[in-house]
């Protein structure tokens, strides 16, 4: 016990902090604290059993646990792997199928004793390689494409740097590992799982503080980053608004609100296909920051969105400027507003005209 204390101690005091931290988080689901906490509580069950076989390896005589702690460490660490994909990009009931290489192999594991399919121990406690002993490493390597094509969906829609640094967390700790097999070198690969882990949670965490958690979009926060990281390739500024919200909470509750809201999200999101970021930046304020777009990309595809809201039940005002050599992207943001207003300004009049003024009771 001592001595799995001094050898492990760095990889236990992490894993303990993250528990305890965890609790603390505001900006993740229950599910991704769960997977969090499962998928540390794995690897200090792997790194424990880890340590067992190889003590038991050290004994004259074979013990039964000696088979029993190989396989389950073989077994854990896909299941690592897996609930690791859960804190951010989780897969879906769909592909549940996707279970099936781990669920093989440790039927596989199991009954190697007998079959000497994978992997065993003979009398004199000695490791003996069956015809699969690679199988271990081959489910392994198939989890491992599953989290990155899983990881690469879930933070496309991220800028580069955040790319950059899910690259480094990805490729340094499977580089560490697979430099471990090249090498033939024997080590315990629970400490590379854990400071991975606890670096993907940290980007995970950082985020999830950068979105809005009713509708995904990113909130007022990155909106300011983001003018102030980016000025210079931001090529115009969009001011949206919804009308008539107040209405929606006041009579049909808060629910209905946020439905309305979400529902607004959406569609601002399917705009024509041109680069642009969405922010919800206020309670029914949106801001979209358009890249390598010209004026009249920008006209179209707020003409777009206008027709997919016009097919619900709610509606937005619309304001754009395109940020110009000689103005600033803040003269732009101050000019797109002035022209939303005019544009809510101008549906308030034709709403009135059809006698929809309950509709704008709220708006200023």
């Amino acid at each position: 016990m001592k001595e799995y204390l001094l050898t492990n101690f760095v990889m236990l005091f992490e894993i303990v902090g993250i528990l305890l931290i965890i609790r603390l988080s505001v900006n993740v689901s229950k599910r991704t604290v769960t997977a969090t906490v499962l998928s540390f509580s794995f690897i200090l069950l792997s790194s424990i059993l880890y340590s067992v076989e190889r003590w038991l390896g050290e004994q004259e005589t074979l013990s039964i646990w000696r088979f029993v702690s190989s396989y389950a460490v073989y077994a854990m660490q896909p299941i690592i792997i897996f609930l690791t994909m859960q804190i951010a990009a989780p897969i879906k009931k769909k592909w549940i199928w996707l279970l099936a290489p781990e669920l093989i192999g440790v039927i596989l594991y199991v009954t190697s004793p007998w079959t000497k399919l994978v992997c065993w121990y003979n009398e004199w406690n000695d490791y003996q390689a069956g015809p699969l002993y690679r199988l271990p490493y081959m489910v392994f390597a198939f989890y491992i494409v599953v989290f990155l094509v899983q990881t690469i969906r879930y933070f496309r829609k991220y800028h580069v740097q955040e790319k950059i640094c899910l690259v480094y967390v990805v490729s340094v700790s499977m580089g560490g590992m697979l430099f471990y097999l090249i090498s033939d070198y024997v080590n315990d690969y629970n400490p590379i799982f854990t400071a991975a882990i606890l670096l993907y949670y940290l980007l995970f965490y950082i985020q999830r503080s950068k979105v809005d958690s009713l509708t995904g979009l990113m909130n007022r926060q990155s909106f300011y980053k983001d003018i102030e990281k980016s000025s210079g390739h931001i090529k115009a500024i969009a001011s949206v608004d919804m009308n008539g919200l107040k209405r929606i909470n006041d009579t049909l509750g808060h629910h209905a609100g946020d439905v309305a809201i979400a529902t607004i999200a959406e569609n601002l999101l399917k705009g024509r296909k041109i680069k642009k970021s969405v922010y919800r930046v206020g309670g029914d304020e949106f801001v979209i920051l358009y890249y390598a777009a010209t004026e009249e990309d920008v006209a179209e595809d707020i003409e777009y969105m206008r027709k997919n809201l016009a097919k619900t039940d709610y509606v937005c005002a619309f304001g754009y400027s395109v940020v110009q050599p000689s103005t600033s992207v803040e003269d732009a943001l101050k000019d797109s507003d002035e022209k939303m207003y005019e544009d809510k300004a101008a549906l308030k009049k034709a709403a009135l005209a059809d006698g929809a003024e309950t509709q704008y009771s709220d708006d200023r």
